[in-house]
């Protein structure tokens, strides 16, 4: 079998196989090392990144909820009162006049001078200035008659039969009135200027 010569332009020392460097024991560069840590970096920062803005997307979204809540809250809080405040205070309402009934007649009312008048049966009047009372006069004479005090502004005419009427005295005070109608024509008119009969007092307060 022959044997092979190694080359002859080659030394002894230059026939030693060359060492073989594996992939695996060669440093890293510093380019590679800063690669892999980005890399590295990059497979953890990038969860926690998104992580945070998945929260600050729950976060933001609480946020609206709870303003939007208290938006609605205070709409509701502010239409509140319309349904359940106090009642308003009722706006006071005109009192009903005060309903007085009498009679006037001839020559009814038996007086000092032992002879009968004619007369009203309710001669004093005590009244608000200002505030109505209702009058039912029932006149059973033929002919009208008056109550008349016109220093408080009340002037009456009082027909024949069953009628209403309104007196409103507009100053205050006590005033006499009268009937002005000549009447209690069998006395003369004496009961025309004697309270009781066909003329008495107006106090108004």
């Amino acid at each position: 079998m022959p044997v092979l010569s190694p080359p002859a332009d080659r030394k002894p020392d230059e026939l030693r196989a060359d060492p073989i460097v594996s992939p695996l024991d060669r440093l890293p560069t510093d380019q590679e090392l800063f690669d892999a840590t980005i890399a590295r970096n990059s497979r953890i920062v990038l969860p926690v990144l998104a992580a945070v803005g998945i929260f600050a997307a729950l976060l933001m979204s609480a946020i609206a909820v709870v303003v939007a809540s208290n938006h609605h809250t205070t709409t509701m809080t502010m239409a509140a009162p319309a349904a359940s405040a106090a009642p308003a205070a009722r706006a006071p309402q005109a009192s009903t006049p005060t309903l007085v009934s009498l009679t006037v007649a001839g020559s009814n009312k038996r007086g000092p001078d032992g002879k009968l008048h004619d007369s009203f049966s309710k001669t004093n009047f005590a009244v608000r200035v200002g505030q109505p009372m209702r009058l039912r006069i029932d006149n059973k004479d033929g002919s009208p008659h008056t109550i008349t005090a016109l220093g408080t502004g009340v002037n009456i005419t009082v027909r024949p039969g069953v009628h209403t009427y309104t007196m409103v005295a507009t100053r205050a005070g006590r005033f006499e009135w009268v009937c002005v109608i000549p009447c209690d024509s069998d006395a003369g008119g004496w009961a025309m200027i004697h309270p009781g009969y066909m003329a008495g007092y107006i106090t108004a307060t």
